[in-house]
């Protein structure tokens, strides 16, 4: 028996053993099958294109980020709102360029893109951008033909239309700045910037893609210079008392070219006299006899040297202002005082030569004068009299027509010495009475200056037509103003605050209120009559016409008149409506219109 049970618990044992190594094998397999299969379902990328067409554009969607590789580990470049945003752009740079596409083992669809500014480079699932069409046709202006305000920015396509777009080098140190061009092709790109294609008329080599903003019918700078510089006739000025001696050379445009291309002598005498104002040199006397001089010619002019001229404080008027700027400005009866206040002037020698000598047609220097006499602190800045303070304007005094000469083209300048000394310079002031503390208004831009002169004529016509505002705003612009709006633009940049200029302002915008609410009394009537009419057709076939506007079913049951409403007065939003009742302030006595605000929730 015991020999038996050997045997028995011998053959567990081996059993036992049996079994366990079979576990252990078992578990093995099943590891190394484990492995086998994750490493099958590893997602792995293949590109399938290295050379997409770079010509075409792509936009993002919004609709996912763009990474630094396809699978695997990787990282954000552009998170999902960055692609968002992009979408919503209409920058150039938020335009993409995909430049590869692939797949992934799980058949997934990538392309490889940068942006157009270069910042974002990377992966993008191919739903995550779209293909774009980036320029649409514009129109030529309806003058092809113009000039160029910058001929540096040549493109050989539209800027932004394409990513490799890019400036055209080969004219630059070309001398194009004065031709003209013609415009043949428009387009506009993302950014909505249109672009022409312009070819240069004096050389068809030169041409490519321009931004439409340089493009001008107007004569530039540079083509009036070339054209001036091609018709001008070259002056030698020499001293009348060393004709050895060349003062200095110019090249000058007489009026009144021929068609030979020649000018008379008595229009090269006049341009040349004008060529000396502000020199201080007179007296010109060409030393040729020729009847007509040919643009491109050099002819030689003696010339003096100016008188010299001495001027005094009684070359110089002061004028003040009380309430400058306003609707009551004028002159201070006491500004005479100011000449005598003047020529109490105590100057060194040096001093007086360097600010009231100077030469026959030679320019006055303002500009020394001022910084010496009239800057603060300087002795004709400020003056005291009868309790009144007069302050130095520069503004006025710089800008006055009274101070400048007008010449016959219409353009202005500075007087000479011999000028002021015939006549007198005018100097402005602001005058603070400080008996009734008048405030002067100081200086100020030129926009705020010209706002001021145009509300002070509109306050005179409003008190000369007893404060009728038609006398002031009329939309056919036969009036100061074309609408309200607009005068109550100019009275804010004037800056003015006095009670002619509040009562014109009160009375645009009371009848701006007005206009406001008519119109909304409009709205709000046809709306109302809408209500009206839906009751009546709901109740004519056989359905529940509007219920008490106390009860909650109100806002439904008005929604079909409310539809009806705005298929005759065009799209009514709630709000739009609500703004409209609040504005139209009509009498709240109505069934219509208290149900109205239930409906509105007012």
């Amino acid at each position: 028996m015991q020999s038996s049970l050997k045997k028995s618990l011998y053959l567990g044992l081996a059993a036992l053993s049996f079994a366990s190594v079979a576990s252990v094998t078992a578990n093995a397999s099943n590891a190394n099958a484990a492995k086998k299969h994750a490493a099958a379902k590893k997602v792995t990328y293949k590109t399938t294109n290295k050379n997409l067409d770079q010509s075409v554009t792509f936009k993002a969607t919004g609709k996912n980020a763009v990474y630094n590789k396809a699978v695997g580990k990787r990282s954000v470049i552009a998170t999902k709102a960055d692609m968002a945003s992009k979408a919503n752009s209409k920058a150039t740079k938020d335009l993409f360029m995909a430049y590869q596409e692939g797949v992934t083992s799980k058949g997934v669809h990538y392309y490889k893109v940068v942006s157009f500014d270069k910042k974002v480079r990377g992966f993008v699932y191919n739903k995550g951008v779209a293909k774009t069409n980036t320029t649409v046709a514009a129109d030529k202006p309806v003058n092809a033909t113009g000039y160029l305000q910058n001929t540096n920015r040549f493109f050989n396509k539209p800027y932004g239309s394409q990513f490799k777009t890019s400036l055209k080098n080969d004219y630059k140190g070309m001398n194009i700045a004065a031709d003209q061009f013609t415009v043949s092709d428009a387009v506009k790109v993302n950014n909505d910037q249109t672009y022409y294609y312009v070819t240069d008329k004096n050389n068809q080599l030169v041409n490519g893609w321009v931004n439409s903003v340089y493009f001008s019918n107007n004569i530039t700078d540079a083509a009036k210079n070339a054209t001036n510089s091609a018709n001008s006739i070259h002056v030698r000025y020499v001293d009348n008392a060393n004709l050895g001696s060349v003062l200095m050379e110019k090249n000058i445009n007489p009026a009144n070219l021929s068609s030979t291309g020649t000018y008379s002598s008595y229009d090269v005498n006049s341009a040349i006299k004008d060529s000396l104002v502000g020199t201080g040199f007179v007296n010109p006397q060409r030393t040729d006899n020729n009847s007509s001089i040919a643009k491109g010619n050099t002819v030689t002019v003696t010339v003096s040297k100016g008188s010299t001229q001495y001027l005094n404080t009684n070359n110089f008027k002061g004028v003040g202002f009380l309430n400058s700027g306003t609707v009551n400005q004028h002159e201070d009866k006491d500004d005479s005082q100011l000449s005598a206040d003047f020529a109490k002037l105590q100057l060194s020698s040096d001093q007086w030569k360097a600010l009231f000598q100077g030469t026959e047609n030679q320019t006055f220097n303002f500009d020394s004068f001022e910084n010496a006499l009239l800057a603060p602190g300087k002795a004709w800045n400020q003056f005291t009299i009868n309790n009144k303070t007069y302050t130095y304007n520069a503004n006025y005094t710089r800008n006055s027509d009274a101070n400048k000469k007008t010449l016959s083209n219409g353009t202005k300048r500075g007087f000479t010495y011999d000028e002021i000394k015939s006549g007198q310079f005018t100097i402005y002031y602001d005058v603070k009475d400080n008996t009734n503390q008048t405030s002067n208004n100081g200086n100020m831009s030129i926009n705020q200056y010209q706002a001021q002169q145009r509300v002070n004529n509109a306050v005179n016509d409003f008190n000369n037509n007893n404060k009728n505002l038609s006398a002031v705003v009329n939309p056919d612009g036969s009036k100061d103003y074309k609408s309200n709006d607009d005068l109550l633009t100019d009275i804010t940049a004037s800056k003015l605050d006095n009670g002619d200029v509040n009562a014109l302002k009160d009375a645009a915008q009371s009848d701006n209120a007005s206009k406001d609410q008519s119109a909304a009394s409009t709205k709000v009537n046809n709306v109302l009559n809408a209500f009206k009419a839906y009751n009546g057709k709901a109740a004519s076939e056989g359905q529940s016409a509007t219920k008490s506007y106390n009860d909650a079913s109100t806002k439904d049951e008005l929604n079909p008149a409310l539809k009806d409403a705005e298929a005759k007065n065009g799209n009514i939003s709630d709000s739009d409506l609500a703004k409209a009742v609040n504005t139209a302030k009509l009498a709240d006595n109505t069934d219509g219109l208290a149900k109205l605000k239930i409906a509105l929730g007012m």
